[in-house]
């Protein structure tokens, strides 16, 4: 027969501690009993940045190797979340112009597979002046009939410069503001003074204003990001914030991102016009 004995009527257990080891374990060892909590081969530090794609870490380095890479977004040695582009299919490959069915294929070739981009035509206004914007570039989405300037740039040297949206929503329609029925904000305000050839016929429109959350985000959605020109930054819309006065919507063009913010901060600008 077998008997157990409790020991003072009491049940006893033992709990086990984990001591960091203070040398570093021998190869043999490396991936089971003296390191599968401890640390790697390189040093003796629980640290992510010791762990590569398919190479020896400890078991609490990989953890915090995920935490790094695909929760909290920072660069990594494998993936990072933060900068997929669209993949084969989608459309960041985004030319229409060569066709197969094989996606490999596709993929080199630059292929839209799904057709989900417009198509863009593309002038050029080479008779500038002293317009406040980085160059004559403009380009027509043809889904939406809109042409879409290049960025807003106090320097004219193609580069974008930021500036603020304090716009005041007035509900008056009149010529100095093109129909928005908003007056004041320097984006505002750039976009109703340009003057600009937009279909290229040697004439400037003078129509342009700051577009709508939604004209931007349409934008996004036809191909922004691989036909316009410095499309991967947050530019201002005209769409107030529901929520008060003091807010306006912005859209980032080369990723499709949407938010709001105070008007007063400073994004970047770029205008359309019909």
């Amino acid at each position: 027969m077998i008997s157990i004995a409790l020991i003072s009527a009491g049940l006893y257990y033992t709990r086990a501690s984990f001591i960091e080891p203070t040398v570093a374990p021998s190869a043999s060892d490396q991936d089971f009993t003296e390191n599968i909590l401890g640390a790697n081969n390189a040093d003796n530090d629980f640290s992510s940045t010791q762990v590569g794609e398919n190479a020896d870490g400890s078991i609490i380095e990989r953890l915090e190797f995920i935490q790094d890479v695909y929760v909290d977004g920072n660069a990594g040695p494998i993936i990072n979340y933060q900068n997929f582009k669209n993949q084969i299919w989608d459309d960041w490959k985004g030319d229409e112009a060569a066709t197969s069915s094989d996606l490999a294929s596709a993929y080199a070739g630059g292929v839209d597979m799904n057709k989900e981009e417009g198509a863009w035509a593309s002038t050029t206004d080479t008779s500038l002046g002293s317009e406040t914007i980085a160059s004559g570039v403009v380009k027509r989405d043809a889904r939406t009939g809109l042409y879409w300037s290049d960025c807003y740039s106090s320097a004219q040297d193609g580069s974008c410069d930021e500036i603020e949206n304090s716009f005041t929503l007035d509900g008056v329609i009149a010529d100095t503001d093109d129909g928005l029925d908003a007056e004041g904000g320097d984006s505002v305000d750039f976009c109703e003074s340009l003057s600009l050839d937009a279909d290229g016929d040697g004439i400037d429109e003078t129509d342009w204003y700051l577009p709508s959350q939604k004209e931007l985000m349409i934008a996004y959605v036809d191909g922004s990001a691989n036909n316009i020109p410095n499309s991967a930054i947050n530019y201002w819309s005209s769409t107030e914030d529901y929520g008060g006065a003091g807010g306006a919507w912005h859209v980032g063009l080369g990723y499709g991102s949407t938010g709001y913010i105070i008007k007063v901060i400073n994004f970047y600008a770029r205008c359309v016009c019909r």
